[in-house]
C-alpha cells in the first residue's frame, strides 16, 4: 500500500542492454532455450535444497510500450532483436518512483518476465506453472528477485514466472476520447500469461495448469482477472494474498478527470480531449510520474486511499478488455467464475503497515475518526449521523481511550479492517453464497517471526502479522536476507506456505489427502444458497506456527461491521461501491 512509500520498499535495478551472451559466464554455467521469438540464455543455479535449477531472467514478453504505444495496450512480440538473448540479469523495472530515495527510476521499456524451472529438457511430465503478479498500490515494485525469488516455491517441482507490468498513470490511465482504454497494466499481466501458454512447455512447464497468485495489488489483479472470461482461459487456479477485486482502495473513481487533470499539472494549456492527450503522450515519464499524487480528491486524500491511478471498469469493445462489470455485479452472477479453484486470505494486523502514515496524524484521527467511515456505507460525510458513527468507531476500537501511541495495536485493528478485513468477508460470502462450482479455501496469516520483513525492516513492534509479512515465507528476499536455522519455527512455517501453495497449483488443494507432510487439514468454505438467511460462516485456516482451522475469525470486529451495513446499507451484500 502506498503508506509505505517513504520507507520501505524493492530496489530497482539498472537496465541491463539486450545483445549476445554475456561473455563472463562460463558455458557450462549457461543453458539455452528456444521459444517462439528466438533463443534465450539463461543460467544454471542451485536451490537450498542443493537440487540444480534453471533461471532466465529478463525475458521480453511484449513489444517496448514506448512512443505511439504508451498507454496502449500491449502489442505482441514476435522475435527477439538478437539471435540469443542474454537472459542472465533483470532488466528494467517500469517507470515509478523508487520508494528508498524517493527519485523516479526506471524505465517505460519494462515489460520482462523471470522464469525459473527445475527441469529443463527433461521427458518426465511436465510441471505446474505458478505466475505471481507483485504489488504495491499499482504504483511500484517489481517482479525482480530482490524480493520474489522464488526458490522455495521451485523445489517443491513447480515452475516459477514473475513479471513486471505498467504502473501509475503509464499503466493506469483512462481516455477512451483519445483512444486510451484503461488498464494497460491489467493487459501487460495478461499478455505475459499468453506468453506463458505458448512458451512454458519448453522450460518444463504444463500450460495447461496455471496457478495465478499475487499479493496486494498483485492479489487484486489476480481476482480481477479471476471475473474476466478474457484472462481465464489463460490460468486454471487463483491466489489472492492480501487483495480482492471489492476492496475499497482497487477501483479507480473518476478517471477521466484525473487524466485531464495530470494532463493540466504537466502543463496542458488546452481545453479539449486531444490537447490533454498530446500533453500526455510528449510530457516526461519524470513529470508524469512525479505529479500522479496531485490529482487525488480531497476525499480520497481524507479517507486514507492515496492511489491516483489503478484499473478502471472500461467499454467491452476496448483491446484486450478485463474489466467490463463492476466486480460485485460479476462476483453476484451465479457461477460466473466457473470451477476455478480460489485461495484467498489476510495478513492478522495488514494494518501495521499504515501506522507508519498514521502514528503522524494520531490527533486527526481521535478528533475526526469519520475518516474512518468505509465509503461503501452509505452514509454521507460531513453530516451528523457520519459524525456519530465515527465516535461509535472510535468507541469500538478504542474505548475510553485517546487515539495516541498507547492504541497503536488498536489503531492497527481499524486500519486492517477497514482496508482488508471487512472486503475480504465480504468476498468470501459472495464467493459462497453465487460460486458453488468453485472451491473457495481462506487462510488468516498470524505467525509473527524472524521473516516478517516489512514489520522488521519498519521498525513497527505491534504483535502480529503486517501487511506483506507472508512474503519471505514464500520467496527469498534478497535486499535483506535472513538466515533461519532448519529446526526453527520460521523454517517451519515456511515450509508450510510453500508446500500448500504449491500443493493448491498440483491439486487444487492445499493440504490434499495423500499430503502426510502437513500435519493438519485445510477445508474449504462452505457454500449456502443466495437466498437462505443463514449466516454466513467463515471456514478458515489460522497460518501459524502450528496451523488449524477456525471459524469466523476476528468475529467480534466483523460483527459490528455486519451490524453498521446492516443499518445503513441493508446488509454487507448491498455495500455501496
Amino acid at each position: 500500500m502506498i503508506y509505505v512509500i517513504r520507507s520501505f520498499g524493492c530496489k530497482l535495478l539498472r537496465h541491463v542492454e539486450i545483445g549476445s551472451v554475456t561473455r563472463s559466464m562460463s558455458a557450462a554455467n549457461r543453458i539455452n532455450v528456444e521459444v517462439h521469438q528466438g533463443t534465450v540464455s539463461g543460467v544454471r543455479e542451485k536451490l537450498p535444497n542443493g537440487n540444480e535449477s534453471f533461471a532466465f531472467r529478463g525475458i521480453p514478453y511484449a513489444k517496448p510500450p514506448i512512443g505511439e504505444l504508451r498507454y496502449k495496450a500491449p502489442q505482441p512480440l514476435d522475435k527477439f532483436q538478437y539471435p540469443i538473448l542474454d537472459c542472465s540479469v533483470e532488466r528494467d523495472v517500469c517507470f515509478s518512483r523508487n520508494i528508498f530515495s524517493q527519485k523516479v527510476e526506471g524505465s517505460e521499456d519494462c515489460l520482462y518476465l523471470n522464469v525459473y524451472s527445475p527441469k529443463i529438457g527433461s521427458e518426465e511430465k511436465a510441471l505446474p506453472v505458478m505466475v505471481f503478479i507483485h504489488g504495491g498500490a499499482f504504483m511500484f515494485g517489481s517482479g525482480n528477485s530482490d524480493c520474489y525469488s522464488p526458490e522455495y516455491l521451485v523445489q517443491e517441482d513447480v515452475v516459477a514466472v514473475t513479471l513486471n507490468y505498467r504502473l501509475g498513470p503509464l499503466g493506469f490511465t483512462y481516455l477512451p476520447s483519445q483512444g486510451i482504454e484503461g488498464n494497460a497494466g491489467l493487459k501487460d499481466q495478461l499478455m505475459a500469461l499468453k506468453w506463458v501458454k505458448q512458451n512454458i512447455g519448453k522450460f518444463g512447464g504444463d500450460p495447461n495448469n496455471v496457478t495465478i497468485f499475487g499479493e496486494s495489488a498483485g492479489g487484486a489483479s489476480v481476482h480481477l482477472h479471476l471475473l474476466s472470461p478474457n484472462s481465464r482461459q489463460y490460468f486454471h487456479k487463483a491466489i489472492c494474498q492480501s487483495g480482492c477485486s471489492i476492496m475499497e482502495w482497487v477501483m479507480q473513481r473518476d478517471p477521466e478527470y484525473k487524466a485531464r487533470t495530470l494532463a493540466k499539472l504537466v502543463g496542458c494549456k488546452g481545453t479539449t480531449d486531444e490537447d490533454v492527450y498530446e500533453s500526455l503522450m510528449t510530457s516526461s515519464t519524470a513529470d508524469i510520474i512525479g505529479r500522479m499524487t496531485a490529482v487525488l480528491t480531497d476525499d480520497e486524500k481524507i479517507r486514507g486511499l492515496p492511489i491516483p491511478f489503478k484499473p478502471v471498469v472500461e467499454s467491452e469493445s476496448a483491446i484486450d478488455a478485463i474489466v467490463t462489470k463492476p466486480p460485485i455485479d460479476v462476483l453476484k452472477t451465479p457461477n460466473s467464475i466457473a470451477n476455478i479453484p480460489v485461495m484467498m486470505g489476510v495478513n492478522n494486523k495488514e494494518g501495521t503497515i499504515m501506522l507508519l502514515d498514521g502514528i503522524k496524524k494520531l490527533e486527526l484521527y481521535d478528533n475526526d475518526m469519520a475518516r474512518m467511515i468505509p465509503r461503501s456505507v452509505n452514509v454521507n460525510p460531513g453530516t451528523k449521523t457520519s459524525n456519530e458513527l465515527g465516535e461509535e468507531i472510535k468507541k469500538f476500537y478504542f474505548g475510553n481511550q485517546s487515539v495516541d501511541t498507547k492504541t497503536l495495536p488498536q489503531l492497527a485493528d481499524l486500519m486492517s479492517d477497514y482496508h482488508f478485513t471487512i472486503f475480504a468477508n465480504i468476498c468470501s460470502e459472495l464467493h459462497s453464497r453465487f460460486q458453488h462450482q468453485s472451491p473457495l479455501y481462506f487462510y488468516n496469516f498470524s505467525f509473527d517471526g524472524m521473516l516478517n520483513m516489512y514489520k522488521k525492516l519498519l521498525n513497527l513492534s505491534v504483535p502480529g502479522a503486517s501487511h506483506a509479512d507472508e512474503l519471505s515465507y514464500q520467496f527469498i528476499f534478497r535486499m535483506a536476507p535472513v538466515k533461519v536455522e532448519p529446526d526453527s519455527p520460521e523454517a517451519r512455517v515456511r515450509y508450510y506456505m510453500c508446500r500448500m501453495w504449491t500443493n493448491f497449483a498440483k491439486y487444487g488443494n492445499p493440504t490434499p489427502p495423500e499430503d502426510s507432510s502437513l500435519p493438519y487439514r485445510w477445508d474449504p468454505v462452505q457454500k449456502i444458497s443466495p437466498e437462505s438467511k443463514e449466516e454466513f460462516k467463515l471456514d478458515c485456516l489460522d497460518i501459524s506456527e502450528k496451523p488449524k482451522m477456525v471459524t469466523n475469525p476476528d468475529k467480534h470486529r466483523m460483527d459490528f461491521w455486519r451490524s453498521v451495513y446492516k443499518r445503513f446499507n441493508e446488509g454487507v451484500l448491498k455495500v455501496k461501491l
